[in-house]
């Protein structure tokens, strides 16, 4: 069975939440988020992993926010929406291994889980042009989902 890779993703979400609020570096925060989540080496390795490219890749990744969000200034989106959606484009953009659905229904589920009622749907929206403005989905692909 397919190990779940979720785990590693809420990490790497509390892990950047947390950063973000406190000012606190990966390794000062990194201890109360272990504390709160039981990891195994692998997902841990996964999580951290997606910390480091969302911290290589901020100023790129909030680019692409913002184009995919045309109606929305960044700065009023939810910190978790934000947080949530960098994940999801640097596993598209940077891990070559997981397979794009994936990646969008992963985001959308924690973004319904652990931010706003209507997290979910702002998160499948920005992915959606993402996707397009990357051109990593064609129309007739879109149809089908």
């Amino acid at each position: 069975m397919q190990k779940s890779f979720r785990p590693a993703r809420v990490f790497a979400m509390q892990l950047l939440y947390s950063m973000e609020i406190t000012g606190q570096t990966a390794g000062e925060a990194l201890p109360g988020i272990l504390e709160s989540q039981p990891l195994d080496d692998e997902q841990k390795k996964y999580g951290m992993k997606l910390v480091d490219l969302v911290q290589a890749h901020h100023d790129e990744l909030d680019e692409n926010i913002k184009t995919a969000s045309a109606h929305w200034e960044i700065e009023r989106m939810a910190k978790l929406d934000r947080i949530v959606a960098r994940i999801a484009m640097v596993e598209l953009l940077y891990v070559a291994d997981i397979p794009m659905k994936v990646a969008i229904t992963e985001a959308v589920q924690i973004a319904n889980k652990y931010s706003t009622d209507n997290s979910g749907a702002f998160i499948n929206g920005l992915m959606s042009g993402f996707i397009q403005a990357h051109g990593m989905v064609s129309k007739s692909q879109e149809k089908e989902n």
